[in-house]
């Protein structure tokens, strides 16, 4: 197909997984469309969850100032239900040691010193390449597609990442103020669509988001009427693209498990990089 409709997996992995065999693929799985549309609630998945999460380990680095103190606080995170953001320190971790991999050991000395610590040089070097990294994905995830669709009137891209001193801060409330979600009256008059979905998602592994998502998918048609809530919108998930993406596109995916099924429900093709 020359459509594609690019899912937040895939802006992740080529901004921010750059040298990873997934960063690479998903580079060249977007040169191979002739019009790649990247919808900006990818955007907004991707700033909310792995951009946050980067700033989560990065700012460790900054805080602790110990490579070792920050690589414990990530083990103990492990042991919390915030499965998703020990995932993504571990991908900034490795991206950041395939940065500087390859730097010769004179200019570590000739940078950090004779007498520094190799504790205190991991943590810099770590934290300045996850920082370089995340600064780079932000500025370019406009211009990694051939263009930016789907407008969200109510969500807003200004001072989402900012440095305040030593720290990285990622705005945690992206959606502006508004009474509604302005998706509300697109969402209430697909209702048909919302209960197909709701009955795919129901025969799916029980995770919370999928429980989320069924009852927000359920609201949709059993309760049109209802505000439509920033929560709603961001339970929508992997919904959204099976629900919007154009008829002749293929939705571009590295999470065909839970997508696949959802567009297939609604004659949409899927397709990995």
């Amino acid at each position: 197909m020359a459509r594609a409709f690019v899912e937040t997996t895939v802006l992740v992995d080529a901004l921010l997984k750059r040298r990873s065999d997934t960063g690479i693929k998903a580079i060249e799985a977007l040169r191979r469309f002739e019009t790649t549309e990247l919808p900006v609630y990818a955007i907004k998945e991707f700033q909310s969850g792995p951009l946050k999460n980067f700033a989560w380990f990065h700012n460790k680095l900054a805080t602790t100032k110990s490579f070792a103190a920050a690589v414990t606080a990530l083990q103990k995170m492990a042991m919390t239900p915030r499965r998703y953001t020990v995932a993504t320190a571990l991908e900034g971790l490795r991206e950041a040691a395939e940065g500087f991999g390859s730097i010769p050991v004179g200019k570590l000395v000739e940078r950090y010193g004779t007498s520094a610590k190799t504790d205190s040089v991991l943590c810099d070097m770590f934290r300045l390449s996850i920082k370089v990294n995340m600064v780079r994905a932000w500025a370019k995830r406009r211009s990694i597609c051939t263009s930016t669709v789907h407008p969200l009137s109510c969500y807003s891209e200004d001072s989402t990442l900012r440095q305040d001193n030593d720290l990285l801060v990622v705005d945690s409330s992206p959606c502006r103020g508004a009474v509604e979600c302005c998706l509300a009256g697109v969402l209430r008059i697909r209702q048909d669509e919302s209960r197909t979905l709701r009955d795919v998602v129901l025969t799916q592994s029980k995770k919370a988001e999928n429980e989320r998502r069924a009852r927000t998918l359920r609201s949709l048609y059993r309760t049109p009427k209802r505000p439509i809530t920033a929560d709603m919108c961001r339970d929508l998930g992997d919904a959204y693209f099976a629900m919007f993406a154009p008829a002749d596109s293929v939705i571009l995916s590295t999470n065909l498990r839970d997508i696949e099924p959802l567009a297939s429900a609604l004659g949409k093709k899927v397709e990995r990089p």
